[in-house]
């Protein structure tokens, strides 16, 4: 198995940092994968650079390229895996074209969901926990590397098919993908579940819970401390720690992931979306909405309602 150098990046190679903005997928609590793949044939890849409050592991299935991480640079072939959590800036050029990629984002809930007394926090502390990227880097052995490829792109394939069930076979991927990961891990001593995160996780579990259960509910500090049974300022520096962003950003990501969901459906209103979702107004779920998604909710549930009645249609057309 090779090996791969990683260097600090030149000052020079740092000016991207200046142009980093969000990313946003449709993720939401009913959908939490989305899977992005395609092939750069010139320039590079986009949207870059970017961050993102998902969680994300990618591939390349064909050509190389130079990943940028935080102030850290390394060289990628096919087959390396790459794992990113929430708010770590990224950024990637081409060195050698056509560049096939793969890459599956997820929420958190995707995997603290496996349950309080599971692996599913420590998996999801291989994500947010603070790394380098030697570690955030995965390079496998060709037959590991090998059915990692191809569950790649049968996520990819899962993804676009939209049918009944796909939600249950991308999770059924996506863990997969997570356990033989991890379980390669620690059998080599590469890296162990949640290194360096030397708190109890049941606080954790405890404020995440409470979230979801109360994200359409005025939800203060003091609520989720008390649900977790730890100080407000306990609360902060353990989520931060956990999950890679503030609870007051994961709540307003988790309703507006839910208002995504909502809008979907096309059964409500804006003004009863908003409600549903926890918002206190529509002009404040407006701003919030479009802040996350890029898009106004008007203009998200018409493009949804334009491609569910192509749906019926082609479902209603003759064999």
């Amino acid at each position: 198995m090779r090996s791969t150098s990683i260097k600090p990046a030149s000052p020079a190679e740092l000016s991207w940092l200046s142009e980093v903005s969000e990313s946003r997928q449709s993720l939401n609590e009913l959908s939490p994968i989305y899977v992005r793949s395609g092939i750069v044939a010139s320039g590079p890849p986009v949207p870059y650079p970017e961050f993102h409050h998902y969680c994300e592991i990618g591939t390349c299935l064909e050509g190389k390229a130079t990943s940028f991480v935080e102030q850290e640079r390394a060289e990628r072939e096919p087959g390396d895996l790459l794992l990113l959590g929430p708010g770590v800036p990224h950024w990637a050029t081409v060195t050698e074209y056509p560049l096939k990629f793969i890459t599956v984002y997820f929420l958190p809930s995707a995997i603290i969901d496996l349950g309080p007394d599971s692996d599913g926090p420590r998996i999801l502390g291989r994500f947010t926990q603070p790394q380098s990227l030697a570690e955030r880097l995965v390079q496998f052995p060709p037959g590991i590397r090998r059915r990692f490829s191809e569950r790649f792109q049968d996520m990819a394939k899962e993804f676009e098919r939209k049918d009944f069930g796909r939600e249950l076979r991308l999770r059924i991927l996506l863990m997969q993908h997570l356990l033989e990961l991890f379980q390669w891990e620690q059998k080599t001593g590469r890296v162990l579940l949640g290194t360096g995160m030397e708190f109890d996780w049941k606080p954790i579990n405890k404020a995440l819970r409470f979230l979801r259960e109360h994200f359409n509910e005025p939800v203060y500090s003091r609520d989720v401390a008390r649900a977790a049974g730890v100080s407000q300022s306990r609360l902060r520096v353990l989520f931060q720690a956990a999950i890679g962003m503030p609870w007051v950003n994961y709540l307003r990501g988790l309703r507006v992931h839910r208002a995504a969901a909502y809008l979907c459906e096309g059964k409500l209103s804006i003004t009863e979306v908003a409600l549903a979702a926890g918002f206190e107004s529509q002009s404040h779920f407006n701003v919030t909405f479009r802040s996350l998604m890029h898009v106004s909710p008007t203009a998200y549930q018409q493009i949804h309602s334009r491609g569910r009645r192509r749906n019926e249609t082609s479902q209603k057309s003759p064999a």
